[in-house]
């Protein structure tokens, strides 16, 4: 696996999964389908600018998905609605161990075989991760996103309370 410094990294579609890095240089490990990178930013502020860059604040994302979802905790997050972007946490945004995952990349999980509270991840380019995380929590994080991407999704939606057009093209 190699490892390049990129300091200008954007979170796009091609992002798999971003964790903070434990290095001295470092802030954060961006794995991506076009290499694994290091970066002098946060997690944090990487996902931030994200979502700045698609018309809104982190924290009223995070609001938006806590109200919608009627959750308070490892809340998942609405980058980018209209390019379906999204992404959910193993844990709180403050632990060290937290790893945000981009849910099209994620092709399987298993539980790790020598500790059941930990779960190994394959993304998309068959690489894997270790999640601190139960196998039954990280699905749970899975199915909170998909219900969050189906409440946020822009496919049309059929209301029977709203009156027909009266001109319809």
């Amino acid at each position: 696996m190699t490892y390049m410094a990129n300091h200008e990294y954007r979170i796009s579609q091609s992002t798999m999964a971003i964790q903070q890095a434990f290095h001295l240089e470092y802030e954060s490990v961006i794995y991506d389908r076009k290499g694994t990178y290091y970066s002098k930013k946060p997690v944090m502020a990487l996902l931030e600018e994200s979502c700045l860059r698609a018309g809104s604040k982190m924290k009223g994302r995070l609001e938006a998905a806590r109200h919608t979802l009627t959750i308070r905790n490892k809340i998942p997050l609405i980058i980018d609605p209209l390019t379906y972007l999204y992404a959910f946490p193993t844990h709180s945004s403050t632990n060290d161990q937290n790893i945000w995952f981009f849910p099209p990349h994620v092709v399987d999980q298993r539980p790790h075989p020598d500790n059941p509270k930990k779960t190994i991840i394959i993304l998309s380019t068959n690489q894997f991760i270790t999640a601190n995380c139960s196998l039954s929590s990280f699905r749970n994080q899975q199915k909170r996103t998909s219900q969050l991407f189906y409440e946020f999704s822009f496919f049309p939606r059929i209301d029977p309370d709203r009156p027909r057009d009266p001109f319809p093209i």
